[in-house]
């Protein structure tokens, strides 16, 4: 009588432990929570809970009858016990290759407390996730339906999506709890066996010759790659980023020095601010004809020629010519904007630092004008193409990259400056030799941000005549072809992450190696 009390006393201990666990795991997301539950690690409250899993689902496949999960009603019970012992056989599987994985990466934990930790999130929102799918099998609710914002009951679709994502966070602390590795370590734990399915996935529909999403956008880019129109789309894309952000940078860069120094009064050095102004404005007032018809008719004669000449260049260089000779066919817009810059920067340049937050703002309103819009109101001056398309972005480029200018060169310590006086260094030295290396981190992320950015949007540039992948995404919406404008989102997505990966890179090449020593130690 009291060896069946205490049995029955630990069976009710076990139940109690587990159901806690699972309250826990799930009310209280934190890395904390998970390692206080690590120290109750159970192989048998583990087979447990995903046992009872297995159990839900094969009830689910019973009642519900999915494709998937197809029983007998002759042999319920060996079904029930098949999809049982397989949803154990992949739980732990899946387990061991999370393991051996987190392991490599420095993982301390053991196996039994990492499958426990993992059962504490899986089973119990795998239970609601089929709870979810037969009350939605009942209810006649297609996943079609239920993914639709526009249907009556498409906000569930918001809440799958959360819930999803919950789930992960927790998938997250669990494996950090039970192997003490770092968040970096956690992602790429996940996503390798992930990344691996996915290849070996999207092998199989190409082996099998299936027909969907992924095969029917791999072909039509491929045959797009054989035709050379992809490699002549992307050059012209990159080619008008790279000679946008050459000038943005320059440009924003100066801007960003200027606005953090004193302000200072005019002097007659200043006249050197002449030379570039008056050229400026001599090209303007020549090519408008205010100098005379005749000599406003020889500049664009000279200028056409010269643009006749650039748009035969062929291959490689075809794009870069092409852009540099629409800037040179519009002779009054050059002189216009140029003399209109060089004022705005001697402007700031005597104001300095008074004149900082002013700029920024106004900068600010610039990124806030929708693309299309600015294209469309520059088209008057700048007509479409090239030159329409790079002011355009250079404007768009210029907050990042003068605000993290200005906030990394004021980030630099007092005490920095003080000693580079102290050793008899100038403005000028202070300057090139100890602000903006110190602040090369920071001018590099405002880059960073700034050209991704603009690879973005260079594919609105598309809408003016020039040619970027964004062309795809247009000629498939006018064409009512989902297949080009899918592609035409894929690659430019895809450019965008590939560029943001190699500015990473760049920019820790460009951090001085102090800056990385003391970055590491903080």
């Amino acid at each position: 009588m009291t060896t069946d009390v205490t049995q029955m006393g630990r069976r009710n201990g076990l139940w109690r432990e587990m159901l806690d666990g699972w309250v826990k795991a799930l009310t209280e997301p934190s890395l904390d929570a998970f390692r206080a539950q690590k120290g109750r690690a159970d192989p048998l409250k583990t087979v447990i809970g995903v046992g009872l899993l297995g159990l839900v689902i094969g009830l689910w496949a019973v009642v519900a009858g999915p494709a998937s999960l197809a029983t007998r009603p002759d042999a319920i019970w060996v079904d029930l016990l098949r999809i049982i012992f397989f949803t154990e056989a992949d739980f732990f599987i899946i387990s061991l290759i999370l393991f051996f994985i987190a392991q490599g990466f420095g993982g301390e934990g053991s196996l039994i407390q990492q499958s426990y930790l993992l059962s504490l999130v899986v089973a119990p929102l795998g239970m609601v996730v089929t709870a979810f799918l037969f009350v939605g099998d009942k209810l006649g609710l297609t996943l079609a339906a239920i993914l639709n914002p526009l249907s009556p009951i498409g906000i569930v679709s918001i809440f799958i999506i959360l819930f999803s994502l919950y789930g992960l966070l927790l998938l997250f602390f669990a494996l950090q709890a039970a192997h003490e590795i770092q968040s970096s370590a956690v992602f790429y734990t996940v996503g390798a066996p992930v990344v691996v399915w996915g290849i070996l996935r999207v092998a199989s529909m190409f082996v099998a010759q299936e027909e969907n999403l992924i095969t029917t956008e791999w072909g039509f880019i491929a045959g797009q790659w054989e035709k050379g129109t992809l490699q002549e789309l992307l050059l012209g894309h990159l080619w008008l980023v790279a000679f946008s952000v050459v000038i943005a940078v320059v440009l924003g860069v100066v801007m960003g020095v200027f606005i953090t120094w004193p302000s200072r009064h005019p002097r007659l050095s200043h006249v050197v601010v002449l030379i570039p102004l008056a050229l400026f404005l001599l090209l303007w007032a020549a090519s408008s004809g205010l100098m005379g018809e005749a000599m406003g008719d020889s500049v664009m004669t000279t200028v056409k020629g010269w643009d006749r000449s650039l748009m035969r260049v062929e291959g490689f260089f075809a794009a870069p010519c092409d852009i540099v000779g629409a800037v040179v066919s519009k002779p009054v817009a050059v002189g216009m904007i140029g003399a209109a810059f060089t004022i705005i920067l001697y402007a700031l340049f005597l104001t300095g630092e008074a004149a900082s937050d002013l700029t920024l703002y106004i900068l600010g309103i610039i990124l806030t004008i929708p693309s299309v819009a600015l294209f469309g109101a520059m088209i008057g001056t700048l007509g479409t193409g090239p030159f329409n398309a790079a002011f355009a972005l250079i404007l768009y480029s210029q907050l990042p990259i003068v605000r993290n200018t200005y906030t990394g060169i004021k980030a630099v310590a007092p005490e920095v400056t003080e000693a580079g006086r102290g050793m008899g260094m100038t403005e000028w030295q202070l300057l090139l030799k100890v602000k903006l290396p110190m602040a090369v981190p920071v001018i590099m992320t405002g880059v960073r941000v700034a050209i991704v950015m603009l690879v973005g949007i260079t594919s609105i540039a598309a809408y003016i005549g020039n040619d970027t992948l964004g062309k795809y995404i247009f000629d498939g919406m006018n064409r009512a072809q989902p297949k080009r404008y899918i592609a035409g989102a894929i690659l430019v997505a895809t450019l965008a992450l590939a560029v943001d990966y190699f500015l990473g890179w760049l920019q820790n090449v460009l951090t001085p190696e102090g800056l990385k020593g003391r970055r590491e130690a903080a």
